[in-house]
């Protein structure tokens, strides 16, 4: 009966008439797809929301929300959540992870339309962008049906964070974010900026495992992923180390290598945010990890990683001049 309704408002003159009206406003707006303008615009957008996305993710885990909706892709059985704290604080992020979707999708077809004879890379990239995010809906899912198991919401973590990293890179590339190394550095440079990248990435993953291994696993009476003294004993050695070598690194940049402005705000931001989070995550353990504190604390962490990243690229493309968008 439904369906007989629907096809009938489509029979007459009128209904003719809202369809081509539809159909034209959906094809001005592809057609405003085209350019490198619209490209950088959903590059930044894409940046942003996969950002939140992450954000939204942690404080998903750290209320222990994860399973404010127990079903997938409903809540509960109906397509808006029920007006309770844990509810609203899960289908918050499902919105946020279709935001992202969706500027997923415009991303690729933006990238198709304006860049994919000029950069392939820049089009693959934003590419994988769109395959990640499509992979992530269904591994969300599966994550909320086998009852916020800690192998899936780290799976899901990890590769949000991969994510996250191609964006970045994507972002710095399309901005034509490139230093003038003069004259130009030695090869090992590219090398180092790839490790400390990937180091950065491990004390994320870290970090990760112990709020998985401790207070806030995503929800009440959900097994944890390891012992928390343990994990946090291994996630302060990793982060530890990072920071010893980074220093080292940075130090040596600045007194041998002498590098261009671009790099050195990239340096200073990552030894700013870097400072913070050893404040926060000492004050954290001190008072017993409270939820809004591992929040700052992921929220900053996830902000430090795109620091490295982008402080890591400019270190990986020292010996190539800058790619262009025309």
């Amino acid at each position: 009966m439904v369906v007989r309704r629907f096809f009938l408002r489509l029979t007459g003159p009128l209904a003719y008439r809202r369809l081509v009206l539809i159909a034209l406003v959906v094809r001005r707006f592809f057609l405003r797809l085209t350019g490198p303008l619209a490209y950088r615009r959903l590059v930044l957008i894409a940046l942003g929301a996969i950002y939140l996305n992450i954000v939204s993710g942690a404080l998903v885990r750290v209320t222990n929300s994860g399973l404010g909706c127990p079903d997938w892709p409903l809540c509960e059985g109906k397509p808006t959540p029920p007006f309770q704290f844990h509810g609203l604080i899960e289908f918050t992020n499902r919105v946020v992870a279709l935001a992202v979707i969706v500027v997923a999708i415009l991303l690729a077809i933006a990238a198709w339309r304006s860049i994919r004879q000029q950069s392939k890379w820049l089009f693959r990239g934003s590419l994988s962008i769109g395959i990640i995010t499509f992979m992530q809906g269904p591994l969300g899912g599966v994550t909320v049906l086998l009852d916020l198991h800690p192998i899936a919401v780290m799976s899901h973590f990890v590769l949000a964070l991969i994510e996250f990293v191609i964006i970045v890179v994507l972002t710095l590339e399309t901005f034509e974010v490139t230093p003038d190394w003069s004259p130009l550095p030695p090869r090992w440079l590219a090398t180092g900026g790839i490790l400390l990248t990937a180091w950065a990435w491990l004390v994320i993953i870290s970090g990760a495992v112990v709020t998985m291994s401790g207070t806030h696993p995503g929800s009440d009476d959900v097994p944890r992923l390891w012992n928390l003294l343990d994990s946090a004993y291994l996630h302060v050695r990793v982060a530890a180390s990072f920071v010893v070598v980074l220093g080292i690194f940075l130090v040596v940049l600045a007194r041998v290598i002498r590098p261009p402005s671009v790099v050195t705000r990239f340096a200073w931001a990552l030894v700013i945010t870097i400072t913070a989070q050893i404040v926060i995550g000492e004050w954290q353990w001190r008072t017993q990890l409270p939820w809004w504190l591992v929040l700052i604390h992921v929220t900053l962490g996830t902000l430090s990683l795109a620091i490295t990243a982008g402080f890591g690229w400019t270190l990986v493309i020292s010996r190539r001049p800058a790619r262009r968008l025309r």
